[in-house]
């Protein structure tokens, strides 16, 4: 195994209690999400309900929260969180990203004083999921082009549409959808966020078959002539993708925090199979093409977690981080689909068996490439700042 938790290159980053905090997460999901777990969560398509009500009394689900609503930790607690849980368990910490970082994040910045009471004490406490519907169909990486709209009459919303890809909207007891309010504004200016009540009249929710993630299942919502009180809209009247926008940098910090921990994950098990794995009278280790092969794939995900850790500070300090938080993204997620593919390779058939937890990681790579926007808009968000500074 890596020193996973009690990393030196993390010293410059993490506090003492920062660095033991990792240690309770790692002893904890060492024993509550062990390889042959996860294994029949992702199997099944079972959503892991003991575990996410075991990290709910760890007090996973306050961290980032505000304190006056029972939470705990910043921004580095995030990262160094959500590496260790990645290590262990992708659908958690998806799930967690989900529910604490996206809707509780743009819940805890923008909603009224009523609602985070509402919500973010029984989110912390576990009694009450969130999904966050903002892709469409027709409006992937366009995002801010989304037909899904919702009309404001009489102190209450019709919404009608369609989102797709929505992490865990099964269990959400509210899900927070980004509708547009008004169709004669410019593309970015018309659009709000409802916090739309699960099982809400003309609401479905179906689960999409997906090639990974299936403990946390990804859905189609689909609004129908859905009513919603006005008071349940999150920040002010058609500002809601200028607000998105915060809470979007935010998640690839941790999406990337995630994706480290995974290829770190990918990393160990490649090397201690190519050191136990004999050919040819002697470990396949000794084999100078697959240790550079162990060799690369070790540097790459140092790398991208130096770039998930510098992303996290600056977040932390409140310095503009859009184009580090997307570097830190797209190299973690391009990072973990390179590994989880060489990954494979070393173990060759065994890894391309369902035994074994690569063909997991290789599965599950891709969609880090995909969602949360994709890492060619990645790089273009990239692009237009350094344009800028170049101005």
């Amino acid at each position: 195994m890596s020193n996973l938790t009690r990393r030196q290159d993390l010293e410059p980053y993490l506090t003492p209690e920062q660095f033991e905090f990792r240690d309770s997460v790692d002893k904890f999901l060492t024993k509550n999400s062990d390889p042959s777990m996860v294994r029949h969560w992702d199997e099944e398509k079972m959503f892991p309900a003991e575990l996410v009500q075991g990290a709910v009394e760890q007090g996973w689900f306050a961290l980032t929260l505000p304190e006056e609503y029972g939470g705990i930790g910043d921004y580095m607690d995030m990262a160094a969180f959500l590496e260790v849980v990645g290590y262990h368990n992708l659908g958690l910490a998806r799930f967690w990203n989900a529910n604490v970082n996206m809707v509780g994040g743009a819940v805890s910045r923008f909603a009224s004083e009523k609602i985070k009471a509402e919500v973010l004490p029984d989110l912390a406490a576990g009694k009450c999921w969130l999904a966050f519907a903002l892709s469409e169909n027709g409006s992937g990486s366009d995002a801010a082009a989304l037909r899904t709209k919702a009309d404001l009459a009489n102190g209450e919303f019709t919404v009608n549409g369609t989102k797709m890809w929505i992490t865990g909207a099964l269990q959400a007891k509210y899900i927070l959808t980004a509708v547009r309010t008004d169709r004669d504004a410019k593309k970015h200016d018309g659009i709000s966020l409802v916090l739309v009540p699960n099982g809400s009249e003309g609401l479905t929710v179906s689960p999409i078959d997906l090639l990974g993630g299936h403990a946390i299942r990804t859905c189609e919502v689909n609004y129908q002539d859905v009513r919603v009180n006005e008071d349940r809209m999150v920040g002010d009247l058609h500002v809601g993708w200028k607000r998105l926008l915060t809470v979007l940098a935010k998640e690839r910090v941790a999406l990337s925090a995630i994706c480290v921990g995974a290829a770190q994950a990918a990393c160990d098990l490649a090397r201690e199979y190519a050191i136990e794995r004999r050919q040819f009278d002697q470990s396949i280790y000794d084999f100078q093409a697959i240790s550079h092969m162990l060799v690369d794939m070790q540097t790459q995900v140092d790398a991208a977690r130096m770039m998930a850790y510098r992303a996290a500070r600056l977040l932390v300090s409140g310095v503009p981080c859009e184009a580090e938080a997307s570097q830190a993204k797209y190299f973690a997620a391009d990072t973990y689909v390179r590994v989880a593919t060489d990954g494979l390779q070393i173990m060759g058939a065994n890894g391309y068996a369902m035994e074994y937890a690569m063909q997991r990681h290789y599965r599950e790579s891709k969609l880090f490439q995909i969602f949360g926007g994709t890492n060619q808009v990645q790089r273009n968000i990239v692009a237009r700042v350094l344009r800028k500074k170049g101005q």
